[in-house]
């Protein structure tokens, strides 16, 4: 392949013309993509084969779904104790949803559900390899148990039901699978991991069975419904194994941002189970939140209530002392200053003493290093340093005034304070009674009716894709590794010898080459005979247009047909050659001279023996090894017996005189050789023939090829006439100049598929588009006085 545009740097060669190397094109990757349409459709229907038993034989998954709402701010356990100065709000006054999401997969929830379904017992049906849960899964419950299939009672087919109440075992055994085998009348036998009998018990009763361990094995089957001797697998995992498994396939994400709406999701095989699981998660979730508020609201309360007697000692002190000294000293009126600073200190130290409450009950909660504690401490601090302020402000008024503030001041503080308790106290009895916790649940799991897993639609689209993508990949793999110059004017330049015919594939030549090779009964292998309208047989036509006009003037027409390589179809072109010639009244004979693999008895359904190794070896004459085939209208001289040493009787068994005497009743004689790289009998042959071709078949050659094989030629003075391109293919880049077919519609009408007649007007209109940068307005090339483009 050549990229856009690019040039080799090859001098000019004769005629004035330039060389220029094709570009990649849209249509020569359409091209490749359709002649490799079997290879993609073979690849896409097996990985939709594949798809297909998977969707079949996958075990079917099932999701099961609740909602949750967190409410974000909940005021039913509004603190009272609070400072306006701290009026942001705290971590537990705005619950937030992810929080919640850890809550929800901490141990705490998932192993409460554990316990509560006894999801440490796991155990199914064992089911016959591979397509026995596919068979199982399409029998209806409701008919009961499926009969076993060819008395396979062993496993299960359908409708089997088991349900385990209580199944211990000792640590040791933990996570070891157990057998347990239905038998008849609801009894079962319980078998060990290593297959051993441990106990026969009833559905509904607790059995046990010695182990030799310090906890016997226990189990009681509460449902169990099954043919005798169907086999049910056990397993008991340990606590932390079960919760671990339940994380794994459960799920909780916020529906959308800053909903608070949590969608709570766990997938497995057991629909009924799962609904249930579910449900439970989210029962215990919001229980344990209920619970959690509650217990906050009662040790709220507790601390409430210790501090009430407190207060309300003091508060009655405080009166006493203020009822004593108004007593000794009479009514005293406080002056406006007076009352003010009375007012001022009366409500610090009311927030002092809040401040101070809040911060003890903070400390039975959180650390001393926590950003609430850390703000309270800030907030005492600075109401101490107003008090000490209003203090010493106080300090200046009269002694009489003095302490008649400081007495009115611990009286007004306690009384507010006492009050504000009470209250306290009353609102957390109601918080306490009537918690309800922040979480809701919106909507319950119910059971699924449809499996989740696998997804048909889905998995047929992602291999419908995955099949095209891998099938193109495969034909662009295969072309990239093929061995080919693409450009036959270039290799023409390259190796110095003329093409004289690119033939393109041809699909009745692969039959008859099928037949040929499986050596079942038919009419003479040659094309020509079967189909003469055939594309590859119109390009020999011109070939042998081509070597009439050119071999016109030799007395003798010798033409021999090698190749670098076996495999290229050398002896397809000889033979159709050969026919074709003859069909012009022409006398010919053809010659398989490949004395070890010739095969040209097979393609004519004739006899090896005697051929031309017996001619040479002077143990036949050639009036015996000439074969007439009077339905080809050709002569065959066959290869003969297997020898040892062909090059050595083609140089001492007279093959020049043989030719001659050939030469003077035969037009034509069409040698068929042995590849020129495997053997040198093709340059002892060439010497003595008028015309040497060489054929290559696309895709399998490669310029260096070419190359030495004309050298070899060279070497012993055999002139090399020029190649033959053999079974192109439709997705070549030059095959449109080659394969193109004049044939008449009423003798071989062509029913072209609606795909191909699309393909072809795609790669059309392709080709248009991409070749009008090179075409005039009058649609010529352009020209110059150096070169011409093609």
């Amino acid at each position: 392949m050549y990229l856009k545009d690019e040039m080799t740097a090859l001098p000019p060669p004769f005629g004035g013309f330039q060389v220029q190397e094709p570009s990649i094109s849209i249509r020569d990757y359409v091209d490749l993509l359709f002649e490799g349409r079997k290879i993609i459709l073979s690849v896409l229907l097996s990985v939709l084969l594949l798809t297909a038993v998977y969707l079949v034989l996958a075990p079917r998954t099932y999701k099961a779904d609740a909602l949750l709402r967190i409410d974000r701010n909940k005021a039913l356990l509004a603190a009272t104790i609070r400072s306006e100065t701290n009026a942001s709000s705290t971590e537990a006054e705005s619950p937030r949803a992810q929080r919640e999401v850890e809550i929800l997969r901490s141990r705490s929830v998932l192993g409460k559900v554990v316990d509560d379904l006894n999801l440490m017992v796991e155990y199914s049906p064992s089911y016959f390899p591979i397509i026995g849960e596919a068979i199982a899964r399409r029998h209806d419950v409701h008919d009961g148990v499926a009969e076993a299939w060819l008395g396979f009672s062993r496993w299960a087919w359908g409708g089997e039901k088991l349900n385990i109440a209580t199944f211990n075992v000792p640590d040791r055994y933990l996570d070891k699978e157990f057998t347990l085998v239905a038998l008849e009348n609801g009894r079962f036998r319980l078998l060990g991991p290593k297959g051993e009998d441990l106990v026969e018990g009833q559905v509904g009763e607790t059995v046990t069975a010695d182990m030799g361990e310090a906890e016997p094995v226990a189990i009681k089957v509460s449902e169990l419904a099954g043919h005798p001797g169907t086999h049910f697998e056990l397993t008991r995992k340990t606590s932390l194994t079960a919760i671990e498994t339940l994380q794994k396939a459960f799920f909780v994400k916020e529906i959308s941002k800053d909903t608070d709406i949590l969608s709570v999701e766990l997938k497995g095989r057991n629909p009924v189970q799962l609904a249930k699981s579910v449900n439970d998660i989210a029962t215990i979730y919001v229980n344990a939140t209920v619970n959690w508020e509650s217990a906050e609201a009662s040790q709220k309360l507790g601390f409430l209530e210790s501090q009430l007697p407190i207060v309300k000692a003091r508060l009655e002190k405080a009166e006493q002392e203020l009822s004593a000294y108004r007593q000794q000293n009479g009514a005293v009126d406080i002056p406006a200053e007076a009352e003010i600073l009375l007012k001022q200190a009366s409500e610090m130290e009311t927030m002092h003493i809040q401040l101070k409450q809040k911060y003890e009950e903070q400390n039975q909660r959180l650390a001393g290093a926590h950003p609430d504690m850390v703000a309270t401490k800030a907030q005492i601090r600075r109401i101490d340093n107003k008090l000490v302020g209003l203090e010493k402000r106080i300090k200046n008024l009269p002694r009489t005034q003095q302490r008649m503030v400081s007495l009115a001041r611990d009286v007004q503080v306690n009384t507010e304070l006492y009050t504000s308790l009470l209250n306290s106290a009353q609102e957390q009895r109601i918080a306490a009674a009537g918690s309800l916790g922040n979480s809701r649940i919106v909507d319950f799991a119910v059971t699924p009716e449809k499996p989740y897993w696998p997804k048909p639609g889905l998995l047929l689209a992602i291999a419908a894709l995955l099949g095209l993508s891998a099938g193109s990949a495969l034909v662009f793999l295969r072309h990239s590794m093929q061995r080919h110059d693409n450009y036959p004017a270039l290799l023409e330049y390259q190796v110095g010898i003329p093409l004289y015919a690119a033939i393109p594939h041809s699909k009745k030549q692969r039959r008859l080459a099928k037949l040929i090779d499986q050596g079942k009964d038919r009419e003479p292998g040659i094309l020509v005979s079967q189909d003469p309208l055939d594309i590859s047989v119109e390009s020999l036509r011109g070939l042998r247009t081509t070597l009439e006009a050119t071999l016109a003037n030799h007395e003798s027409k010798v033409i021999m047909v090698s190749s670098p390589s076996p495999g290229m179809g050398k002896s397809f072109v000889s033979t159709n050659l050969a026919a074709l010639l003859a069909s012009i009244k022409k006398r010919v004979l053809i010659i398989d001279t490949d004395m070890r693999n010739g095969r040209l008895h097979e393609t004519f359904s004739v006899s090896k023996q005697p051929g031309l190794s017996d001619l040479l070896a002077g143990r036949a004459t050639l009036g015996d090894i000439i074969i007439s085939l009077p339905d080809v209208g050709v002569d065959l001289i066959p290869r003969g017996s297997m020898v040892l040493n062909p090059a050595e009787l083609l140089v001492m068994g007279d093959l020049e005189e043989t030719l001659e005497q050939l030469k003077s009743f035969y037009n034509h004689i069409v040698i068929d050789s042995p590849p020129i790289l495997g053997a040198t009998d093709a340059a002892i042959i060439g010497k003595h023939v008028d015309a040497t071709f060489l054929v290559v078949k696309e895709g399998r050659y490669t310029a260096q090829e070419l190359e030495v094989s004309f050298k070899r030629f060279q070497q012993v003075g055999v002139k090399t006439n020029g190649f033959i391109i053999n079974d192109m293919k439709e997705g070549s880049s030059y095959y449109p100049y080659y394969g193109y077919a004049y044939t008449n519609p009423e003798v071989n009408p062509k029913n072209t598929s609606m795909f191909e007649a699309g393909y072809q007007a795609v790669g059309g209109w392709i080709e248009k588009y991409q070749n009008r940068n090179y075409l005039d307005a009058d649609g010529s090339l352009e020209e110059d006085d150096d070169k011409v483009r093609v």
